[in-house]
């Protein structure tokens, strides 16, 4: 029985967890539930994407539901997120980009800490590699490059970003982390298996869904002049 997927969930959460205690003082006003939020978008990206992969790999859930969280496997990223975002757009509703601006830096982070769970599995290391920090295989003098960590590394620091600089319009924080998401999967093959992935098309998508988003964002509140006030978090003041 292998419970590394729930376990590398379990991660994921803990670190949006303290992303948003530590940023808690941008929360956007009257919002009491951001935690239950971005978990629930969480378990929604996790079970359709967790579904949609088993269903592919031709599993029979009837005749084995525990294989949902009890095997080794992944999920389909595509659907995940397609899943989550929907959750969220839809939990979101009374005030979405606001309260989805403010859960933008925390849902990187919490993808950051799942891509780092690939220790749990075993799975962090793709294409050999010189380089001082390279790592090697159990019984194996070829050093590789960490690629899981790469992509956590990465993640957190567009985490960083977004609470660090911050963005003036609406909507934007949240395209941008759909964008720098979609990026860093896009990139990480590379360092894998020195090539695109059978899932590049999702990801290339996903970055052009989050850069015609930030465009669309800015252009909108550009011209209603509807700058994000000061309490709601990751906003640069006007002088």
């Amino acid at each position: 029985m292998d419970l590394t997927l729930p376990a590398r969930a379990m991660g994921a959460m803990a670190a949006a967890a303290v992303g948003l205690w530590f940023w808690r003082s941008r929360r956007p006003p009257d919002y009491e539930s951001p935690f239950g939020d971005l978990m629930g978008a969480v378990l929604a990206g996790l079970a359709v994407g967790r579904l949609v992969y088993l269903v592919g790999e031709g599993v029979e859930l009837w005749s084995r539901p525990l294989d949902v969280v009890m095997v080794r496997g992944g999920i389909t990223p595509g659907a995940a997120a397609v899943a989550a975002l929907g959750y969220l757009l839809w939990a979101c509703r009374s005030d979405r980009w606001a309260r989805m601006d403010y859960l933008a830096p925390a849902g990187l982070l919490g993808l950051a800490a799942w891509e780092a769970g690939c220790w749990w599995q075993g799975a962090c290391l793709g294409s050999p590699s010189g380089l001082w920090w390279g790592l090697a295989l159990p019984g194996s003098e070829v050093t590789r490059h960490p690629v899981g960590i790469y992509a956590a590394l990465l993640l957190a620091l567009g985490a960083w970003g977004l609470v660090r600089w911050g963005v003036r319009w609406r909507g934007v924080a949240t395209w941008s982390a759909l964008s720098w998401a979609a990026l860093v999967r896009l990139l990480v093959p590379w360092w894998s298996v020195e090539t695109w992935s059978s899932r590049t098309w999702w990801y290339a998508l996903g970055l052009l869904v989050g850069l015609g988003g930030t465009t669309w964002a800015i252009h909108r509140s550009a011209r209603r002049a509807e700058d994000l006030p000061a309490s709601s978090g990751l906003v640069a003041k006007k002088p």
